[in-house]
C-alpha cells in the first residue's frame, strides 16, 4: 500500500526545508547500508513499473499528468497502466525534481491493481549533489527499490561522449575527474550506457534498495526497440498522449 502521508511527498516545502529533508533521508539510507539486505536479484523480478510525468499549461497554470506502466518482464508486455492529472505545485529547480513529481507519481503507482517489484524513474538516483535524486526519494517514500534512467547527464565526470553507440557499451560517471587532487573519496555515481545500437546513452544509476549491478542488468532485460527500458518508453508516451487528449477537448 502506498503511504501517501510521508513527508517525501510533499509539495508545500520552500527550498531550505526540502534540502534538509534530503540531508536527512540521505543519512538514515547510509545508516541502513550496514544493516543486513536482501536485495532484489534480476531472477526475483517479475513486475517493474516505469514512472514519468507529461506537462501542460491550462489558464494560467501548470498541471501534470502521471503514468505508471506496469510491466511483465517474463512476457515482455505492457500488463497495465495508470494516469493522473494533477496540479502542479512545486516549481522546478535542479536538484529538487522529486519534490515536484514524486507525489504525482505515487498517486498513479497507487492505482496499480497488481504488485510490483521495482520501479524505474524518468531522472537520476545517486547522481545528484547529495545523492538524494527522485529515483531515492520516490523509492524512499514508498519503501519500494527504485533506480534511475535519466536521458540527461547531470553531476560527476563521465567520458560519455566516447561510446560506440552499441547496446551495452558502458562509461563510468564518476564523482569527481580522476586526475583532479580530492581529500574526499572517489565515489562510483552509476553509468552512461547505451542501452540500444545507434541511440543516445541513458544515465543509470541507484535509487533506493538496489544495486548498480542489477539497475543495469534490469535496463538491458526491459529495453526493447528504444533509447529507454520498454516501462519508460511507455510511460512517457502514454502520459503524452493523454496529455494531447485533454488539451483537444
Amino acid at each position: 500500500m502506498v503511504n501517501m502521508q510521508h513527508e517525501l511527498l510533499r509539495e508545500d516545502l520552500d527550498l531550505e526545508e526540502a534540502e534538509d529533508l534530503q540531508t536527512k533521508y540521505y543519512s538514515i539510507i547510509q545508516k541502513q547500508e550496514n544493516a543486513p539486505y536482501k536485495y532484489p536479484s534480476l531472477k526475483t523480478l517479475k513486475r517493474v513499473v516505469g514512472v514519468d510525468i507529461s506537462y501542460y499549461e491550462w489558464k494560467g497554470e501548470e498541471f501534470g499528468v502521471s503514468c505508471a506502466a506496469l510491466w511483465d518482464i517474463f512476457n515482455e508486455k505492457l500488463e497495465y497502466c495508470t494516469l493522473v492529472k494533477d496540479k502542479i505545485k512545486f516549481p522546478y529547480h535542479a536538484g529538487f525534481l522529486g519534490f515536484r513529481e514524486c507525489n504525482l507519481l505515487a498517486q498513479a503507482i497507487k492505482k496499480l491493481p497488481k504488485n510490483y517489484d521495482l520501479i524505474m524513474c524518468d531522472g537520476h538516483g545517486i547522481i545528484h549533489p547529495r545523492r538524494f535524486g527522485e529515483a531515492v526519494q520516490l523509492g524512499f517514500a514508498l519503501d519500494t527499490p527504485t533506480i534511475g534512467i535519466a536521458k540527461k547527464s547531470y553531476i560527476g565526470y563521465c567520458e560519455w561522449s566516447l561510446l560506440k553507440r552499441k547496446r551495452g557499451d558502458k562509461k563510468p560517471v564518476l564523482a569527481y575527474e580522476p586526475n583532479l587532487r580530492k581529500k574526499s573519496k572517489q565515489e562510483m555515481l552509476g553509468y552512461a550506457i547505451c542501452l540500444n545500437d545507434n541511440m543516445k546513452p541513458v544515465f543509470i544509476s541507484v535509487g533506493y534498495r538496489t544495486t548498480l549491478d542489477l539497475a543495469i542488468k534490469i535496463a538491458l532485460k526491459t529495453t526493447l526497440k528504444h533509447r529507454q527500458p520498454e516501462p519508460l518508453y511507455l510511460a512517457d508516451h502514454l502520459s503524452k498522449e493523454k496529455v494531447k487528449e485533454i488539451l483537444s477537448s
